[in-house]
C-alpha cells in the first residue's frame, strides 16, 4: 500500500507549460465508451482515499480544502489514487496532469468505472489506491489484483470550472481546475476581450494558474481535450461569483 501525496500545493510551488496539446494516444471506441492508451495490471489498496481526507489530502484537490461539493456528487465515492509514475499519452500523473480522468477498474469478475483525485507513491507504476467503496464494490480482500485502462467518464453533465479561493479579491491572478470532462484534458487557454488566445500554466494540484492580467471584467477559457476536442466558454469577472462553486460549461466533450 502506498502513501498518498501529503504536502499541501501553493501558488509557489512548480508548474509545467503546455502550450501544444499532447499527441493523441491509443484511443478505441466500443458501445459509446472510448478508451485511452493501453491496459495495466497491478493491484488495488484501500488508501483510503475518501473526500473527507481521513489518513492522505487528495493531490488533485486545493490544498486548503476538499473538493467542492458539487463535484463530490457527480463523482460518488468510487474514487482512486494513480503512481505518480503513471503517465497517459504525454501527460503525467506526478505533474496533476491526470487529475479528474476516469479508469475503468475491473476485478474478481466485477467492473466498475473510478475518478481519479490524488496520486503519489505506490508500489508498482500500475499499481492504484482505491476509496472503501471501490474496494467493496471490486470484491476486495485475499485477490487484490486487476486489469485497468483509462477511459472516458460516463456523465450527462457539464465540465465545470472551480476556482482557487485564496486571494479571490485579487482581479489580477486565478487558478482553475476544470473538472468532469468526459476526456482527459490536455490544454487549457485564456482570451481577455481584444486579445489573443494565450496558454495557462498546469500546476501540480491539476489546476490551471495565470497572471499578470486583470480578469475583473471576465474572461474567456477554451479547454482542448486528448483527442484534440475543444471547448470554449465565458467565465464572469474574478471575484463576482463563488470560487468553489465554480462556473458551469455551456457543454461537455463528446
Amino acid at each position: 500500500m502506498r502513501r498518498l501525496l501529503t504536502c499541501l500545493v501553493l501558488v509557489s510551488c512548480g508548474s509545467s507549460n503546455q502550450d501544444g496539446a499532447a499527441s493523441s494516444p491509443v484511443v478505441v471506441t466500443d458501445a459509446g465508451t472510448t478508451y485511452f492508451g493501453d491496459a495495466h495490471n497491478g493491484n488495488f489498496w484501500i488508501g483510503p482515499v475518501d473526500y473527507s481526507e481521513s489518513q492522505w489530502h487528495n493531490a488533485c484537490g486545493p490544498s486548503d480544502g476538499h473538493y467542492p461539493a458539487l463535484i463530490q456528487q457527480l463523482y460518488g465515492d468510487l474514487i482512486m489514487g494513480l503512481s505518480d509514475q503513471l503517465q497517459l499519452d504525454k501527460l503525467s500523473a506526478g505533474a496533476g496532469q491526470l487529475c479528474d480522468v476516469c479508469a475503468e477498474l475491473t476485478a474478481n469478475g466485477h467492473t466498475l468505472i473510478a475518478h481519479v483525485v490524488t496520486y503519489g507513491e505506490e508500489t508498482g507504476v500500475d499499481d492504484i489506491d482505491v476509496s472503501p467503496q471501490v474496494d467493496s464494490a471490486l470484491g476486495g480482500g485475499a485477490k487484490r489484483t486487476l486489469s485497468w485502462r483509462f477511459v472516458s467518464c460516463p456523465t450527462t453533465h457539464p465540465i465545470y470550472y472551480t476556482f482557487d479561493d485564496r486571494g479571490w479579491s485579487n482581479t489580477w491572478y486565478f487558478r482553475v481546475w476544470v473538472r468532469n470532462a468526459r476526456v482527459p484534458v490536455a490544454k487549457v487557454e485564456y482570451q481577455l476581450a481584444g486579445k489573443g488566445w494565450a496558454s495557462m500554466n498546469w500546476q501540480n494540484d491539476g489546476a490551471w494558474e495565470v497572471d499578470s492580467r486583470d480578469f475583473a471584467a471576465g474572461f474567456s477559457l477554451r479547454v482542448t481535450a486528448l483527442d484534440g476536442q475543444t471547448l470554449e466558454d465565458a467565465i464572469p469577472g474574478i471575484g463576482t461569483f463563488d470560487p468553489n462553486a465554480g462556473v458551469a460549461s455551456k457543454a461537455n466533450f463528446q
